[in-house]
């Protein structure tokens, strides 16, 4: 029997772990008799091409995992499949197992859906392909017409490693994953995580066993799956502090790290090891999803707000690691006043990273499941996106997603740090009238980043002092590119420039590049020869201007 286990990833540089999961549940209970390997491909890849490949290798089985981003594709991708070759194609991931009826009625090329752990129902079928397959858990299948699904059965154990001697052949430097643990304590109605039978972790010596390997793979990045990673402080505890001790050792210096924890539960203890972290060796993603206490309520969401913002300030605080906070916009309860209201707490908590998302309506989850309670509208198609609610009318959702594009480009970038201070801080404007009304200014337009800055120059320089304004634009350009051209609007032609960039090179280093700050009477010097910072920024410098000797 010759299996192909497939997954088509976001972009390349993304290495699913699911096939590599599945074909080391293969190798583990059915031995090397099963002739099995993983095929991976991108959603932005030639659909046809990747069908032909796998088609080329003449499989009695195609099986894929199947995700929010790539279920289109992936259908797709099977209907050319078994048009063309009329092998068993089965389905499995959390975009099908909550709905293998509707699956297997819907698309007549589709065989099987599995449900449950797919280190061990995917081997059962193989097993059974022939014979009962009423033995195998979480399967779902066509007979007579009808649609049988057997119940899942609850595991225990750890699965198997998928970090087998192909998986490393096939990294190639992107990303990789990690899983140290399933399920999740909690059980928010918008995710599917908390529907898994309890919270299970995995042997703390063949966790770091993995992370060891990976972080010597080549990789940049490893990131952490599980859902709420400090669940059990005294294990995360063990796991950051093995990453401390074997960093710029046995782990590499340019490795990072990332995971997702909940940081309103953040011990003391933890604190104290992360604070001595190498500069850039983790990343942390903290769910703030909103700071509205009725609507986390409503959502099942356990969270202490008033925590929860003390710590993300303390770790941002420490300055050694990027630290991503996300909001959810859609959610039950809350309204653009309410989530106003969030987004500026959120935002003064000064993250380098804070992520707009808007509330998704996945199968198997509460808030999809149960209309009644958390009443909406969303696109039928994937990635089921929330399209209003009671509390967020359509032209509502509209305009928060022109805020969001200006969130990205002008904060999460990097960018316009700088800028973003002085309108906030000295302009005294609130941070999502800020982010608000320029994103629905520029309407989502792209553009090139000097055309992006005479956009923010021009729609804030009537609400500000424009000399402070262009002079800020200007010491965030600096800092971003070291190619960036200077747009004319924010030129002013001085003598003086001269003068002062000859001291700089002559005196300081050729690498440097200046602007005049008239409005403090400045210089503000960049060398853009030097790596970035967490937010992925030059570092810039101010100088008085009369200790330059210059006149």
């Amino acid at each position: 029997m010759k299996v192909i286990i497939s997954c088509l990833n976001s972009k390349y540089v993304h290495a699913s772990l699911s096939p590599w999961c599945l074909l080391a549940g293969v190798r583990e209970f059915l031995g090397k008799d099963c002739n099995a390997f993983v095929a991976e491909g991108t959603i932005n890849g030639d659909t046809d091409a990747f069908a032909d490949k796998i088609i080329s290798e003449k499989p009695d089985i195609v099986a894929f995992s199947c995700y929010i981003w790539n279920i289109t594709k992936t259908l797709e991708l099977c209907r050319i499949i078994k048009k063309n070759h009329g092998c068993k194609i089965v389905l499995g991931g959390p975009e099908v197992a909550y709905r293998p009826a509707d699956i297997l009625e819907k698309y007549d090329f589709v065989d099987y859906v599995l449900s449950g752990e797919g280190e061990w129902t995917f081997p059962e079928l193989l097993d059974n392909l022939n014979g009962d397959l009423s033995l195998v858990s979480g399967l779902s299948y066509r007979e007579n017409d009808r649609v049988i699904t057997v119940p899942e059965k609850e595991i225990s154990d750890d699965p198997p490693s998928p970090y087998c001697d192909e998986f490393f052949e096939n990294l190639n430097g992107r990303i990789t994953y990690i899983e140290t643990a399933r399920g999740c304590p909690y059980r928010c109605a918008f995710c599917l995580s908390g529907r898994c039978s309890g919270l299970r972790f995995f042997d703390s010596e063949r966790v770091k066993k993995d992370i060891l390997r990976l972080s010597r793979s080549g990789t940049q990045t490893v990131k952490f799956v599980d859902r709420t990673f400090n669940a059990d402080a005294e294990r995360a505890n063990e796991i950051f502090r093995f990453i401390k001790e074997n960093y710029g050792e046995k782990i590499p210096q340019n490795v990072c790290f990332h995971f997702e924890i909940a940081g309103d539960i953040l011990k003391e203890s933890t604190f104290e090891i992360l604070s001595s972290m190498p500069v850039g060796a983790v990343q942390l993603e903290i769910g703030i999803q909103s700071f509205n206490k009725e609507t986390l309520k409503l959502i099942n969401r356990k969270t202490n707000t008033e925590k929860l913002a003390e710590n993300i300030k303390r770790l941002v605080a420490l300055g050694n690691m990027h630290i991503h906070t996300d909001l959810i916009a859609g959610l039950t309860g809350e309204d653009l006043a309410s989530f106003k209201n969030s987004f500026n707490t959120a935002y003064s908590l000064k993250a380098h990273m804070l992520q707009m998302g808007f509330l998704k309506l996945l199968h198997g989850a509460d808030m999809r499941e149960i209309k009644e309670k958390y009443p909406c509208t969303f696109d039928e198609k994937p990635p089921y996106e929330v399209k209003s609610t009671l509390w967020l009318s359509d032209d509502e959702i509209k305009m928060l997603k022109n805020c969001e594009d200006a969130v990205d480009r002008l904060y999460n970038s990097g960018r316009f740090l700088y800028t973003l201070e002085y309108l906030t801080d000295e302009a005294g404007i609130l941070p999502f009238d800020l982010f608000n009304d320029f994103g629905n200014y520029v309407n989502g337009n792209g553009m090139r980043l000097s055309d992006y800055a005479v956009n923010l120059y021009n729609f804030f320089c009537g609400k500000c002092d424009r000399i402070k304004l262009r002079e800020k634009i200007l010491c965030d350009l600096l800092c971003c590119s070291s190619s960036v051209e200077i747009p004319d609007i924010l030129k002013i032609k001085d003598p003086l420039y001269k003068k002062i960039k000859k001291y700089f090179i002559e005196y300081v280093d050729k690498n440097i590049k200046v602007v005049i700050l008239y409005s403090e009477n400045k210089v503000f010097a960049v060398n853009q020869s030097k790596e970035k910072n967490l937010h992925n920024r030059y570092e810039g410098r101010f100088y008085d201007i009369d200790k330059l000797g210059a006149d």
